[in-house]
């Protein structure tokens, strides 16, 4: 429809002038300060969606307008991982390193969508398009509660901060440092072999078999049964959370934990 093209217009166009704001004006601003940013504007917008859930005021452009803001902060991750690649590779290894960042990148984006309609077992009423289309009370406290969820997981990432160097200086003293590990080298190397070869196999039993698997609620159905138990699915959505929030704790808060380390606001910009 044409309101769908003036969104993927919007969209480039939001990502043109981000990229046009951090090049005259914020190159030399902290990475974690641009993407702490990012996401607080993001949240703001994502809040102004609970207007078009309880039907305080619903507008298709208003959607629009409210989806759009995204590509913001897609545009600020963008130029992160961008300037950092840059410090990190090697001579000689720019292109290799390039594409395996990428990769791993664009590994984890099937991933989220794939991990997104799984959470629908959680809500029921949002399993069909005639559920939602109905419009009840149930159905919008249901996709109320889901959005919510949706913020709270989105702003949780933030606490992954600490991971990122703050900017160019600290990303070549990192790299100066000549530190490796070979397990977590591993361990990342594995990690998105595992999510490519997840994602494709629920993505392809999802829409190429939807008539025979589609209904399993693991695969963010409804359920094949009356039956059918949603214990997998939590399990599994719970599976991922622990493998991204145990992760991201043990690189930036154990050291803390044990006294190695001392926790500062700073740590986040």
């Amino acid at each position: 429809t044409a309101q769908n093209q003036t969104m993927v217009l919007l969209e480039k166009l939001i990502f043109f002038i981000g990229l046009n704001i951090v090049r005259k004006y914020a190159l030399d601003v902290s990475w974690r300060k641009l993407i702490l940013f990012g996401s607080l504007v993001v949240t703001f917008f994502n809040v102004l969606y609970f207007l078009i859930i309880f039907d305080i005021f619903r507008h298709a452009w208003f959607y629009i307008f409210t989806d759009v803001s995204a590509q913001f902060m897609y545009t600020l991750n963008f130029l992160a991982s961008v300037f950092c690649m840059v410090e990190v590779a090697e001579p000689g290894y720019e292109a290799i390193t390039y594409s395996l960042i990428t990769t791993a990148s664009n590994t984890v984006s099937p991933l989220s969508s794939v991990i997104s309609y799984q959470f629908l077992a959680f809500f029921p009423a949002l399993n069909t398009q005639e559920g939602i289309a109905a419009d009840t009370d149930e159905v919008r406290w249901d996709f109320a509660m889901l959005h919510m969820l949706t913020i709270i997981i989105n702003l949780s990432s933030l606490l992954a901060l600490p991971l990122l160097p703050r900017q160019k200086k600290e990303t070549r003293e990192l790299v100066a440092r000549g530190e490796h590990s070979a397990f977590w080298g591993k361990f990342a190397l594995y990690s998105a072999l595992i999510f490519l070869s997840y994602s494709t196999i629920v993505t392809f039993a999802t829409v190429v078999l939807h008539d025979v698997y589609g209904c399993f609620k693991i695969l963010g159905g409804s359920g094949c049964s009356a039956e059918e138990s949603s214990f997998p699915a939590y399990v599994l959505v719970g599976c991922v959370l622990v493998y991204c929030y145990g992760v991201n704790f043990y690189l930036s808060y154990w050291p803390i934990v044990n006294k190695k380390k001392t926790f500062s606001w700073s740590m986040f910009c």
